[in-house]
């Protein structure tokens, strides 16, 4: 995964942003791609976005909402602990 950072991605040209209510929103298909991840737990909401001059309604998500879903859970590598490995050794 790439680092991501607001200001970056921001600048970028291939992700498509629009203002809204002092909030920048970005294109959630368009942050999937950059980031080759997989982002269908974004809280997302339709926005008008012009590209080009054409007006395209986008799924679109704040910031904040797209780092809650990128960052790790805290537990996510409990699978491949220590313990958690002896433990299942043991248990066969």
């Amino acid at each position: 995964m790439k680092k991501l950072k607001e200001e970056t991605l921001r600048k970028d040209t291939t992700v498509a942003k629009v203002q809204f209510d002092k909030e920048w929103f970005y294109s959630v298909k368009d942050v999937a791609d950059y980031l080759g991840e997989d982002l269908t737990g974004v809280e997302y909401i339709q926005l008008p976005v012009v590209i080009d001059g054409i007006t395209y309604t986008m799924k679109c998500a704040a910031w904040d909402d797209i780092l809650r879903v990128v960052q790790k859970e805290p537990l996510e590598d409990f699978r491949t602990s220590v313990l958690f490995n002896r433990n299942a050794k043991g248990k066969k």
